[in-house]
């Protein structure tokens, strides 16, 4: 099934032709259209059901729960370090990971930390 989605086309399997009735295929497209409706993308669901509501994480997400942990920090060197971070890492906050113990934004974190 093709589909438009934010401005981006996207593509999504029914499922493999002689296991999938014609009559089946149809609902499941009414039901992605319908998502799409309603302003879901149906591949992002579909995606968050197999990991099974496991949050992703970004680089910004992963950063902000550093910075809290610092509770030493004063409140001018916090503000002025998130900042920095939002500020020269909008594309970095676009990654990310499927879960946490990948490791993908710790990996992101501690390149970021190496050159500053």
């Amino acid at each position: 099934m093709k589909f438009r989605f934010g401005n981006k086309q996207n593509r999504m399997a029914l499922g493999p032709y002689p296991l999938i009735s014609l009559v089946l295929a149809r609902e499941k497209q009414a039901d992605r259209r319908r998502l799409i409706l309603e302003g879901i993308n149906p591949a992002e669901k579909r995606r968050e059901e197999k990991r099974g509501g496991e949050p992703l994480y970004t680089f910004e997400s992963v950063a902000r729960e550093w910075g809290a942990s610092n509770i030493i920090w004063s409140a001018e060197h916090s503000t002025a370090l998130f900042s920095e971070l939002t500020g020269s890492n909008i594309a970095l906050n676009a990654i990310q990971s499927g879960s946490r113990a990948s490791g993908t934004c710790y990996v992101i974190w501690f390149s970021y930390n190496a050159f500053m």
